[in-house]
């Protein structure tokens, strides 16, 4: 045990940290859950931003009439005419249910955020339009919090681990009418962001026989790419957008640190008689790599039906160019081995979005549903499953300048690793203001 524990400080992969002390789980279950673990882009929850967008359930790419164009389709930024400032505040609540053998917890945590910010400026023009837009988005959280405890043969164990960061742009956009029924645009975007880990948990053998982990991670991330976007209008009831995003190459900055204590009996030279070690250890790393993610392509469709908007998008991510580069993490592990396991594991996918926005009628007020279904990158399923996303908004115009949006989202989806099995929920309130000018 004592050798195990002064073994730690060659093992950054923190979920492996709770197999290697908790459960004896096959090789190729170890590689699924080390290759999750370091893949950021797995973790958390991508919702994107704006409050109509997500009552929608993100189908948006053939509407995009907002600032959140930055993100869903800049083309849309041709259809505003006015200049509009906006600001969005998120309230996210993560609950947590784990289950082992023997037991079962729950927990939560909530997360107040800056969701949007940014502005909107349409430039005079002849014809057509030209207007640019400003604005940063947090799209990506990874908000976790989980109560680990397991009773086997005498031995107890007790857990806590927290997650907790973001991953957002800041993004600089355009749009530009090539003709009355078709607009283009761009966005170039600075992604930034980070995420905090931690987990301790102690463990209570027979006998006088304990120790504990003290473990914490720490990353940074900064990163590039240019989202390009099309909507078409061939008549008043019919919008089709399509959307093609370049690869996201993220730099990231990643430090450890971990404590280990306890007492174990180590055996003498004679292996007949053993005597009670206590041990205490503290050790802490980092490096720098990149995680690069290849392009997306969106393709939405909006039907517009008297006071009735219908929209669906399908948006298409291929999880296997997925790629690492930099400094290895340990001499136990390369990144070639990670990118061979990227291609082993995970798969392309398809992600399916479906909203409707009702007008009700002599008022300023308009009614969303949304659905979104987020298939997991894991072939199988596995480690996490598909995410299926329900959703719902209110918006209202006051005095013909402000814009109110209120949304809320509710997720669920289920996670494996370490032979623990967590049943998660995410509930999401998003409050968007929008004063045109």
């Amino acid at each position: 045990m004592l050798k195990m524990m002064k073994n730690f400080r060659n093992i950054i992969f923190k979920i492996s940290l709770v197999v290697s002390l908790v459960l004896a789980n096959s090789s190729t279950a170890t590689e699924l859950e080390e290759l999750y673990n370091e893949t950021v882009l797995l973790h958390g929850l991508e919702l994107g931003t704006g409050g109509r967008a997500l009552a929608l359930g993100g189908a948006y790419r053939a509407l995009s009439d907002d600032l959140s164009a930055l993100y869903w389709n800049p083309a849309g930024l041709a259809s505003i005419r006015r200049v509009e400032f906006t600001l969005g505040i998120s309230q996210a609540i993560t609950q947590n249910e784990v289950t082992s053998v023997t037991s079962k917890t729950s927990s939560e945590l909530s997360q107040t955020r800056l969701n949007a910010v940014g502005i909107v400026l349409p430039v005079p023009t002849y014809r057509g339009s030209l207007v640019f837009a400003l604005g940063y988005h947090q799209v990506h959280g990874f908000d976790i919090f989980g109560n680990f405890e397991d009773l086997t043969e005498g031995n107890t164990l007790i857990g806590e681990e927290l997650e907790e960061g973001r991953l957002g742009n800041w993004s600089l956009g355009m749009g530009l009418d090539l003709s009355p029924t078709a607009s283009i645009g761009v966005a170039l975007n600075l992604w930034g962001g980070y995420n905090d880990y931690s987990w301790q948990r102690r463990l209570d053998e027979i006998g006088p026989v304990w120790s504990t982990v003290d473990f914490s991670s720490d990353l940074e991330y900064i990163g590039f790419n240019i989202l390009t976007g099309l909507i078409i209008r061939p008549n008043h009831w019919l919008r089709i957008g399509a959307t093609i995003e370049s690869p996201l190459k993220l730099s990231i900055d990643e430090s450890y640190s971990g404590k280990y204590e306890g007492n174990e009996y180590i055996p003498d030279s004679t292996g007949l008689d053993s005597s009670l070690v206590s041990y205490s250890e503290y050790d802490s790393w980092g490096y720098e790599y990149s995680l690069a993610r290849s392009f997306r392509a969106g393709l939405g469709v909006a039907f517009l039906v008297g006071p009735v908007i219908l929209t669906a998008d399908a948006v298409f991510s291929d999880w296997t160019q997925l790629s690492y580069s930099g400094d290895s993490p340990s001499e136990d592990i390369s990144w070639d081995k990670t990118n061979i396991a990227v291609n082993k594991y995970l798969r392309s996918t398809v992600d399916l979005h479906l909203g409707t926005e009702v007008w009700i009628p002599d008022t300023p007020v308009r009614l969303q549903f949304g659905y979104a279904w987020l298939p997991s990158p894991f072939k199988n399923d596995e480690i996490i499953s598909d995410k299926h996303v329900f959703s719902g908004g209110i918006n209202t115009l006051l005095d013909q300048s402000l814009l109110v949006q209120t949304s809320l989202s509710w997720t669920g989806w289920e996670r494996s690793i370490g032979g623990w099995g967590e049943d998660l929920q995410l509930t999401h309130l998003l409050m968007t203001l929008s004063y045109r000018f």
